[in-house]
């Protein structure tokens, strides 16, 4: 064990400008077996932590202080105290600084003291700083780190992990372990975390790539980011954009007032947000789309598909199970749909093409387009609309029982349709295409109906 201080004073005080500086460093060294802990008690300055395989701790301190006159800053620097206790339960470090009221009267003064500590790697880590970083790097234990102003970063730990943080960033990288973040107005990213990590921020970005387990993230004013995540995904998140890539398992996100961009999910996402665009792509399952005021944007998905918006549009390409489109004041466009489509909008047009089941159309103020894919047999479909024409596309040799009705427009078919109705002002045909089969059932207003090969 090694204890002592030694004192550097700058040839009586360094001129630095107008200003005095005095500089004084410490330095202790002390057991510390395993099982027990370490435990600092700081502010005003950065703590750094490094670890080592011995059962000891060395504490380096530089202690720096300024002012405008030599004696002002002498007298502070002296009377900054490094207290460091033993107990059962392991080693403490604390630093004291004198009472606010020995500084009266004196000007520009300043003082800060900064740690370079190496410790056990196995043993426990308890930090509480203020107004400083703090920087752990190596450390093969639980950690619980409570910072303030200033940044934190923990890098190449093992064992679960607390950070709590505020006007700083955070940056976990390289945890063999669970990760816990709470922060506010910082930035935090974590990064190749075999365990799972949970993430509450305000007023910062948040970035979590490579985790080995599941990834909550509960955000305010900050744009998410999440990629390669082995677990299910949860954010929620305001007034910021998320992203989500490549989660081998299901992913949720709630949002408001701002982008929702996932792809290349393995299961389910379920995804929610308010005057912001939806976009998703690759989805190994189902998709969940909830939005207000917001385009619906999607692609490749691997089961069925739901999804509601208000003021803005849908677009869905590629789904191989059934798909269920609401809209409002916008147009709707499903395209290569393996199951049932069901489209409902209001002043917007709905356009389905290449379907491969049952298909209903409900739509006001808009026109409706309507092409089945090509089958051996055939699928019912009902459309119906208001201020809008009606087209539908049938595939050939494929027979239909027709019920067709419009008011102020009129009826064709350019299959053979076995009719009896009237054509012009307000039209009804009922009747069949190849011998009849399913329901084809067309109603309209204001608007002209169309049956086209």
């Amino acid at each position: 064990m090694r204890s002592g201080i030694s004192v550097v004073l700058l040839a009586g005080a360094t001129v630095l400008g107008a200003r005095e500086q005095v500089s004084r460093d410490f330095e202790k060294s002390l057991a510390l077996a395993g099982g027990r802990s370490l435990r600092i008690e700081h502010s005003q300055g950065n703590i750094t932590i490094h670890t080592h395989a011995k059962a000891e701790v060395d504490i380096s301190a530089s202690i720096k202080c300024s002012s405008d006159r030599a004696a002002d800053a002498h007298q502070i620097c002296d009377r900054i105290k490094i207290e460091v206790e033993e107990s059962s339960s392991g080693v403490r470090v604390r630093t004291e600084y004198p009472s606010s009221d020995l500084f009266h009267g004196w000007r520009n003064l300043s003082f800060a003291v900064n740690y370079d500590i190496t410790m056990p790697e196995t043993a426990p880590l308890e930090v509480r700083n203020r107004f400083g970083a703090v920087s752990v790097t190596d450390l093969h234990a639980p950690a619980t780190i409570d910072n303030g102003n200033g940044k934190v970063i923990f890098t190449g730990g093992r064992g679960r992990q607390r950070i709590e943080n505020s006007f700083g960033d955070v940056e976990v990288a390289h945890n063999d372990g669970d990760v816990t973040v709470v922060n506010t107005n910082g930035q935090v990213s974590t990064s190749d975390i075999t365990g799972a990590v949970d993430v509450r921020n305000h007023f910062g970005d948040v970035r979590a790539a490579d985790i080995g387990k599941r990834v909550d993230i509960n955000a305010g004013n900050s744009n998410v980011t999440v990629t390669d995540v082995a677990g299910t995904v949860g954010v929620t998140d305001s007034f910021g954009k998320v992203t989500v890539r490549d989660a081998k398992s299901d992913v949720t996100v709630q949002n408001q007032n701002g982008t929702v961009d996932t792809a290349g999910v393995a299961g389910t996402a379920d995804l929610r947000t308010s005057f912001d665009s939806v976009r998703f792509s690759r989805i190994g399952k189902g998709v969940t789309v909830r939005a207000q005021n917001s385009n619906i944007t999607g692609d490749s998905v691997g089961g069925s598909a739901v999804l509601d918006t208000s003021f803005g549009g849908i677009d869905l390409h590629g789904v191989k199970g059934g798909a269920k489109a609401t809209a409002g004041n916008s147009n709707i466009r499903l395209t290569d749909i393996g199951g049932e489509v069901y489209a409902k909008t209001s002043f917007g047009g709905v356009t389905v093409e290449d379907a491969d089941g049952p298909i209903t159309v409900e739509g006001q103020n808009g026109s409706v387009t309507v092409r089945a894919k090509a089958a051996k047999k055939c699928q019912p479909i009902s459309l119906n609309t208001s201020f809008g024409p009606i087209r539908v596309g049938v595939a050939q040799g494929v027979g239909y029982d027709v019920t067709a009705k419009t008011s102020f427009g009129q009826i064709r078919s350019e299959p053979p349709l076995t009719v009896s109705g009237a054509v012009g002002g307000d039209a009804f045909v009922s009747g069949k295409i190849a011998g009849g089969g399913c329901e084809l059932k067309l109603t309209d207003q204001n608007g002209n109906i169309d049956i086209v090969k």
